[in-house]
């Protein structure tokens, strides 16, 4: 007799017979495929429509008969193997029972070519397990191919979701329950929670992920936020309110120059100590490497807020000082700042390693220059002022 392919002419009609046979019989394939896969979850839970897992193993034995008959596959049947994976990632069935659901057609349909086969007809066969595995597996690795193109799309569209409901919180006032209720979903926050809110400016994203690093228990959330990024996080204990959210930096912060915001007691309050720490952030003094409080730099926000008048008030107060030349003007500033921070002559000069003497006369000196007496708290208030607007518009032109 002759041989095709490695078989016997009468074994191959034979096969060939039983699968057309089987072409004409898909419905009652994939009706024998959904009672197995029923047994699966989440199939069993009702994830996928019976009507839709029906059609789709119609589709699906449709495509591996005619790859076993040496029939051609329309590219129709490799679309819809590649929409089952795509429907079932829209659904949120995992891919692993997915997989388990896609490998069950060999079992169904090596279960019936041993019932239409004889035996020696079987026996000769040695490669038809083979055959029929490659056939289901093309099917499955398509399905897969569906599976991860619409997962990444998905993931893409409900981070992008999940970052406008964040945005539009943010800006809110946070009296929107609805907007509340999305944004405590999207954060896995209760709304009563205490909320650490930091807000880290793109020079300290560096030190802020060395410092999630070293603390691995951190439990903060870090979002991209207009060119900086929020930190929010909440604060627990033993399931316990803790101490004030405001009074402490979270460790993973401590060596991280940012703005801290005020206390946050309920999630409502989360969109005002965001504004507050962009404040913050927005005059962090230079070489800052740890986080700062509204208290901390209250005179920089200040001198920030004032705007397009800082160089008005800069000028109208220390016109005279800034005439002077630059290093006596530097040795008058230092005495300002050493003074305002300690509030104490003996205490300046000890800092400044000079006389108190010399630290009377270079107050004395700004006095003049200015007309603010610098032990005077309503007048070093405004001069403060004045001197930290003029040092933000020099950094700002530097």
């Amino acid at each position: 007799m002759r041989v095709h392919n490695g078989r016997n002419v009468a074994e191959t009609a034979a096969l060939r017979s039983v699968l057309l046979e089987l072409l004409g019989e898909v419905d009652a394939l994939s009706a024998t495929f959904l009672g197995q896969l029923l047994q699966v979850v989440p199939y069993s839970d009702g994830a996928v429509e019976e009507s839709r897992l029906l059609a789709d193993g119609v589709a699906t034995y449709d495509r591996v008969l005619r790859r076993l008959a040496d029939l051609p596959v329309p590219e129709r049947l490799v679309e819809a193997s590649r929409e089952v994976g795509r429907s079932r990632a829209a659904l949120d069935v995992p891919l692993d029972a997915l997989t388990t659901g896609t490998r069950m057609h060999f079992r169904v349909l090596w279960e019936v070519l041993a019932e239409r086969l004889t035996p020696a007809e079987l026996a000769a066969a040695v490669t038809l397990p083979v055959q029929v595995w490659q056939a289901v597996e093309e099917h499955s690795l398509d399905v897969q191919v569906g599976f991860h193109e619409a997962a990444t799309a998905l993931a893409f569209e409900r981070g992008r979701d999940r970052r406008r409901v964040l945005e539009a919180f943010l800006d809110s006032d946070g009296d929107d329950d609805a907007l509340l209720a999305r944004a405590a979903g999207v954060l896995g926050f209760q709304r009563g929670d205490d909320v650490v809110v930091a807000v880290v400016p793109a020079a300290a994203q560096p030190a802020l992920a060395a410092g999630l690093r070293a603390d691995a228990g951190h439990g903060l959330q870090v979002h991209p936020w207009q060119g900086a990024h929020v930190v929010l996080g909440v604060r627990r204990r033993d399931g316990r309110r803790s101490e004030d959210p405001g009074t402490a930096a979270p460790t993973a912060l401590r060596a991280v120059a940012c703005g801290l915001g005020p206390p946050a007691h309920g999630l409502a309050r989360v969109p005002r100590a965001v504004r507050v720490a962009e404040h913050v952030a927005a005059v962090l003094p230079a070489g800052a490497g740890s986080p700062r409080t509204l208290a901390d730099v209250a005179v920089g926000v200040a001198a920030h807020q004032l705007g397009a008048l800082r160089e008005d008030v800069a000028r109208d107060v220390l016109r005279d000082l800034l005439a002077v030349p630059a290093p006596e003007r530097v040795r008058l500033l230092e005495a300002l700042d050493a003074f305002a921070a300690t509030g104490s002559v003996a205490e300046t000069a000890e800092r400044l390693f000079c006389h108190r003497n010399t630290v009377l006369n270079r107050l004395r000196r700004l006095a003049e220059l200015t007309g603010c007496e610098p032990t005077v708290p309503a007048q070093v208030a405004v001069l403060l002022v004045a001197v930290t607007a003029w040092r933000q518009l020099e950094t700002a032109d530097a």
